[in-house]
């Protein structure tokens, strides 16, 4: 039964799907905007075996543009001489999102076809693939570094009782505020715990400086908005056996019921992140704090956005919202060995080498400033420098929270189950329907499109 909603999947995308779409993540940030002058289709041929001494040369696959993921790749290889002597790659985009990738992967897998030795997914789609036995086993490469990794870097790593990904970029949950204007108006975001706290602080926000807010948790809110707190909570949307029951869950209805008393409490700027009036908002010092992920302090991020605000933005922990303590965007993104890669064993080494080790996560520093998950590059003195935008307080934020980091109970049907839980949940934030109207009705969408998230 495992296989029938994979194969239905793979039968659709052969059908339709033989031209990528352009879609991006449904859970997550939104990916890198430029198009890549590659592409999978034309550079992701097989290569040959090398011999002698020649490099292995591994084709890595990405969504929305290699810019980013090419600089980090030199940067590590500048670093690691004993790995880029036996070892080259060469990236190629699967898509503009990672929905697109997941496409690709679907496609090739049914079709038997090679399209790259490794891939990078974010942790959403990897229940579908490894639940499917498709992805290759790595937990031989982990022990060299088990010891060094963070216990959120490990969640990422493993689907059930399989090590299947390695850890690229964590999105543990980090709140980003004005540091300048919440002393103004003797706001400590060390003290505000809960949903109530949070509140109060909003209402005070506004008192001190009228037409300004906390938080923008608005009428088209994203869906990593929601599952940051949810992944936090203990909240899901099936029973173990994968029959849905999400109007039953305590947890999503925590998350909601907080969600919709931040919304009538008036602290909360209706824009969507993403938005041009959202870029404004921050931009004008309207909205002068983000509920995010760590992938907000990104220099192409709320750097640029609030452009000229340079020392004036801290982080700090999220509020308790539904009930949550921890929590992720998505987890974060990784990178899989697929079972059509030509290139396995290669693969495993070097991923191992460039996410799990000192040297690999200090470049992912470097190049998204990802908090490492292996704890020696926690503690390396590269990780002491204040930053620009915003001071020590982003390391210190991001070091607690990959601490604290949990994961959603992300089903093999994830994607298709955000794109049917998620109006509701906005409805139900926004008052259009009660709570338990709105569960009760994506309980019964997820049961007759769905069936069983296990099938």
């Amino acid at each position: 039964m495992r296989k029938k909603w994979f194969g239905l999947m793979t039968a659709g995308v052969l059908l339709v799907s033989c031209l990528m779409t352009g879609c991006g993540s449904k859970t997550s940030e939104p990916p890198a905007s430029a198009a890549a002058d590659t592409t999978a289709e034309a550079k992701a041929e097989a290569e040959p075996e090398p011999s002698g001494g020649e490099k292995v040369k591994l084709v890595g696959m990405t969504w929305g543009s290699t810019a980013t993921i090419e600089n980090y790749t030199k940067e590590f290889f500048g670093q690691n001489p004993e790995m880029a002597a036996k070892y080259e790659v060469e990236w190629v985009v699967g898509g503009k999102g990672d929905d697109d990738v997941t496409e690709r992967i679907r496609l090739a897998l049914s079709s038997g076809e090679y399209v790259a030795d490794f891939v990078q997914l974010n942790y959403t789609q990897v229940p579908e693939f490894a639940r499917e036995g498709v992805l290759t086993d790595v937990n031989d490469v982990l022990k060299k570094y088990e010891a060094d990794i963070a216990d959120g870097g490990l969640q990422l790593m493993r689907y059930e009782d399989s090590t299947v990904a390695f850890p690229f970029e964590l999105k543990p949950r980090v709140w980003f505020y004005r540091s300048d204007i919440f002393e103004e108006a003797g706001i400590n975001a060390d003290e505000i715990k809960t949903t109530d706290d949070f509140i109060a602080a909003g209402r005070k926000l506004q008192d001190k400086f009228p037409g300004k807010y906390i938080c923008n948790v608005g009428s088209s809110a994203p869906g990593y908005l929601f599952y940051m707190a949810l992944s936090g909570n203990g909240a899901r949307f099936t029973d173990d056996n994968g029959n849905y029951n999400i109007s039953q869950d305590e947890g999503t209805k925590k998350v909601l019921e907080d969600y919709k008393k931040i919304v009538e409490s008036g602290v909360s700027m209706d824009v969507s992140d993403f938005t041009t009036d959202w870029e404004a908002a921050l931009a004008d010092g309207s909205l002068v704090s983000s509920l995010s992920a760590s992938w907000l302090a990104q220099d192409s991020l709320l750097p640029t956005y609030a452009a000229g605000q340079e020392g004036k933005w801290a982080c700090a922990q999220w509020p308790e919202i539904g009930g949550s303590t921890g929590g992720s965007d998505a987890g974060g993104s990784v990178f899989v060995i697929p079972s059509f890669s030509e290139h396995k064993e290669e693969a495993k080494e070097l991923l191992a080498e460039m996410t799990l080790s000192e040297v690999g996560d200090l470049c992912i520093w470097d190049s998204i400033s990802s908090i490492p998950v292996n704890k020696k590059a926690l503690d390396n003195e590269r990780m002491q420098v204040p930053n620009k935008f915003f001071g020590t307080s982003v390391v210190e934020a991001g070091k607690t929270a990959v601490s604290k980091m949990s994961v959603f109970n992300y089903s093999p049907k994830a994607l298709a189950e955000t794109d049917i839980v998620m109006p509701y949940f906005v409805k139900a934030v926004n008052g259009e329907l009660s709570i338990d109207e709105a569960l009760a009705a994506a309980e019964k969408d997820l049961k007759s499109q769905l069936g069983n998230a296990f099938e």
